[in-house]
């Protein structure tokens, strides 16, 4: 029967033996070998949109009245945007004890929220768009709950290169607003007012060159 000791060895000795051979010296000692590739072109962090689909017939909290460009909402959300912040994945561990050590392995993976904060332009309503979104979710009028059919929406993070063609998208499920922060008000002000949401999502997957350019396409 073959020693568990000496098996063990014979793994790390191999690892630590790969981990030498892949070892590399410095690649580039400056940056001119960005000068002529494209392929280190940077991703600008302004240059990207945020859309949201299904937000068609939003009607508003107080008498339920159609909500002006109804049918433009996801547009108008897309063209108001101002920060977002990008999806995000953490697993937690889970740790398992034998002897005199420790092991980790991957755990239940989640989804934290994501803050986004959009301008609030007067002409298209901004906030009485959200405000008509975030009632399908609770009705402070009727005090009803809504149903995560209505309420939960596609959404897609879509990053462009600087001559604006796709360069990548995320696709974000089950996306609802937990929260709606109307913006400050102050009389010594004079800056454009915001309004913060918080983003729930259930899961974000980056897409694959194929079905992004169907995304598009068909949006």
């Amino acid at each position: 029967m073959p020693n568990p000791i000496d098996s063990y060895n014979r793994i790390v000795g191999a690892s630590q033996r790969a981990g030498e051979h892949s070892h590399r010296d410095v690649l580039k000692p400056g940056a001119y070998h960005m000068i002529n590739d494209a392929g280190f072109e940077p991703q600008r962090n302004n240059n990207f949109e945020v859309q949201i689909c299904g937000l068609n017939n939003l009607t508003s909290m107080d008498a339920g009245i159609p909500i002006g460009d109804a049918s433009r909402a996801s547009e108008l959300i897309t063209l108001s945007v101002a920060t977002y912040a990008a999806p995000q994945i953490n697993i937690s561990p889970i740790s398992v004890s034998y002897g005199n050590n420790k092991v980790k392995f991957a755990g239940v993976p989640e989804f934290p929220e994501s803050a986004i904060a959009l301008n609030d332009f007067i002409g298209v309503n901004i906030e009485r768009i959200l405000s008509a979104w975030f009632k399908l979710c609770y009705n402070p009028k009727t005090e009803l709950i809504g149903r995560a059919v209505d309420y939960k929406k596609w959404a897609y993070l879509i990053e462009y290169s600087p001559d604006y063609s796709v360069n990548r998208q995320w696709q974000l499920a089950g996306c609802w607003l937990s929260s709606l922060q109307l913006g400050d008000f102050n009389q010594e002000g004079g800056s454009v007012r915001q309004v913060n949401c918080t983003l729930q999502y259930d899961y974000a997957l980056p897409l694959d060159p194929d079905d992004e350019k169907q995304i598009v396409q068909t949006r």
